[in-house]
């Protein structure tokens, strides 16, 4: 009988990005191109760094930056398609972007949507 020796190796740190399932399941996102949600993901995952570092406005609110070469760089892609996704983001209601004007980065206020869910009875 041969015997098998088995190497163990520590297991290797990694970081992963949250992908809410209502941006599939809503049908209010449902139709959100794949940047969009990919975007909103990342940037709810900067909101975690923005809360730790008590970015909050006087409102309590939180907000993070994300300068549109970080995100053309995230997406792969120019930074028209950038700003579209941003927008498209803004439109859907999943962002409020601010504009602080004098060559300040815009604030990016992420928000969350609450879905409802009905219990079906089959």
């Amino acid at each position: 009988m041969t015997g098998f020796i088995y190497i163990y190796e520590k297991e290797r740190a990694q970081s992963f990005t949250k992908l809410p399932n209502f941006l599939f399941e809503a049908p209010t996102f449902m139709k959100c191109s794949n940047e969009a949600k990919l975007l909103y993901a990342f940037i709810l995952r900067r909101t975690e760094l923005s809360r730790k570092n008590g970015w909050a406005d006087e409102y309590g609110r939180i907000y993070l930056y994300y300068p549109i070469e970080e995100v053309t760089k995230l997406l792969n892609c120019g930074r028209q398609k950038a700003v579209d996704t941003l927008r498209e983001l803004q439109i859907k209601g999943l962002v409020e972007i601010k504009k602080q004007g004098c060559g300040k980065p815009n604030r990016i206020y992420p928000l969350f949507y609450e879905c409802s869910t009905e219990l079906r009875i089959v």
